[in-house]
């Protein structure tokens, strides 16, 4: 990008007259309520003397409690590279500048990426941390990398929000935000010259060397009328949102474009490029991929999930067998339960004795997490052992049912074992016509399921939590 930041999405540091028309440029009035993740920046010293219409000079995202996600180029100075200190930069929230009753918070801290680039743009996003949680308000989350490519694939429907100029050919500022509606372009359009065409408006490519479709996507926007919808000067920082509601994300960040509504894309920073950064400085949570158990079972594998791990709480489950040889894949699902310790589920219809490649990925509220390790797991003529129908507890004492054990050769051992979840020794009991009783069990939570051994060797079934407290 020769021209770096180009006027069309620098930021301004100061609104110069009030809207004349309600649009963002050709886009719609915001309504009341909405997009309450929309944050302005606003310079210190002018919102001092003139306040916030006037000390508006870039947009944000609210994507926890404390962060605000921008653009770099909204903090760090385009001549000399300094980063703006924080006590130079207020967030405010609120649908209108002019509003009395606009929320203003103080900054703590200033991140910015450290492979930010002044003169390409790439990596063009910044963290800022408040000094007290807005915990009221409904963040905007940000896509991670395990969501690429669904949530950035060319033809997305997504939303831009903010500020910014509402004319093209003046700085006439709004006082409340507007929308945009846009679709994402093809990479090819955002850095490899290959124009493209929106509701039969043409737009002109970026060639190599001016966008890079790794670190940015660009956007435009059409009315019926074919006239272009942007964002401009004013908006840079805000968000680019896909999905609508409760599954709205943080997609993109304005970035930059060669003036505003012209045949010339805007671009905006790839949110799926921007993980790790965003996960180090606290702005989108760990998505570190599961760790899973695989057990081998006659012509199945049962795969074991964790409810939680590390900071991310994981919604569902998704685990995949590739047979080694043939590249087959069989797949299964499944959501933790609060009664057990793990969630679990089978992968059915596979072959003994074959090799398979055990993977599984798992859903937060960030998106998908990246898969786990791979583990090689072998299907054996085991026996399927049966499940925990009903627990009764007796001070320290249980009495277990259970359903039927299936084996296809005669059953060696059948028992219910139930481990401590603290770690430590272990109880077991002999199943007798579907029953078991384990006696003297210290307080504390059990991971209690029942075993079944044949000739091919032991299987453990779903795993039930057991909490003694007499």
């Amino acid at each position: 990008m020769a021209l770096a930041l180009l006027l069309a999405m620098v930021a301004v540091p100061a609104h110069a007259a009030t809207a004349s028309k309600p649009e963002i440029i050709n886009g719609t009035p915001s309504s009341p309520g909405t997009y309450s993740f929309l944050v302005a920046l606003l310079d210190t010293q002018r919102y001092s003397s003139q306040g916030a219409f006037q000390a508006q000079f870039c947009g944000g995202t609210l994507t926890t409690a404390t962060t605000i996600v921008t653009a770099a180029h909204c903090v760090v100075d385009q001549k000399s590279g300094a980063h703006t200190q924080p006590a130079a930069v207020l967030v405010g929230l609120g649908r209108s500048l002019k509003d009395a009753s606009l929320r203003v918070v103080p900054v703590s801290s200033v991140t910015v990426h450290p492979a930010y680039s002044i003169s390409t743009g790439d990596n063009d996003v910044a963290v800022l941390t408040l000094t007290s949680p807005q915990t009221d308000i409904t963040p905007l989350t940000p896509v991670s990398s395990g969501d690429a490519p669904s949530v950035d694939a060319a033809g997305n429907h997504v939303q831009v929000v903010g500020w910014g100029t509402i004319s093209i050919f003046s700085k006439s500022f709004p006082d409340s935000f507007r929308v945009g509606e846009l679709v994402l372009l093809p990479s090819a359009t955002c850095g490899q010259g290959q124009n493209t065409t929106v509701n039969g408006v043409s737009f002109i490519a970026y060639n190599p060397g001016e966008a890079n479709p790794t670190t940015m996507l660009c956007a435009v926007g059409t009315t019926g009328t074919g006239a272009i919808i942007d964002s401009c000067s004013g908006d840079s920082g805000g968000p680019l949102i896909y999905g609508d509601g409760a599954n709205a994300k943080l997609v993109g960040i304005v970035s930059w474009g060669l003036n505003c509504a012209t045949r010339h894309p805007g671009v905006y920073t790839r949110v799926t490029a921007m993980s790790d950064f965003l996960i180090s400085t606290g702005a989108l949570a760990s998505m570190a991929p599961p760790v899973v158990q695989a057990a081998p079972l006659n012509e199945r594998i049962r795969v074991l999930f964790p409810s939680t791990q590390a900071n991310a709480t994981f919604t569902s489950f998704t685990a995949s067998a590739v047979q080694v040889g043939t590249g087959l894949t069989s797949q299964c699902s499944a959501a933790p339960s609060p009664t057990q310790l793990a969630a679990s589920c089978e992968i059915p219809d596979l072959v003994n004795g074959a090799q398979y490649s055990v993977t599984a990925t798992a859903t937060t509220a960030s998106g998908t997490t990246a898969p786990s390790t791979p583990t090689l797991v072998t299907p054996a003529a085991l026996p399927e052992a049966g499940r925990i129908d009903r627990v009764t507890i007796t001070r320290h004492r249980i009495a277990v049912t259970v359903t039927e054990s299936q084996s296809s050769t005669r059953l060696l051992a059948l028992r219910v074992a139930c481990l401590p979840v603290a770690g430590g020794a272990g109880f077991s009991a002999k199943v007798i016509n579907g029953k078991a009783v384990l006696k003297k069990l210290p307080n504390g939570d059990y991971s209690c399921a029942v075993t079944a051994r044949n000739a091919a060797g032991t299987s453990r079934g779903f795993a039930e939590l057991v909490t003694i407290s007499a």
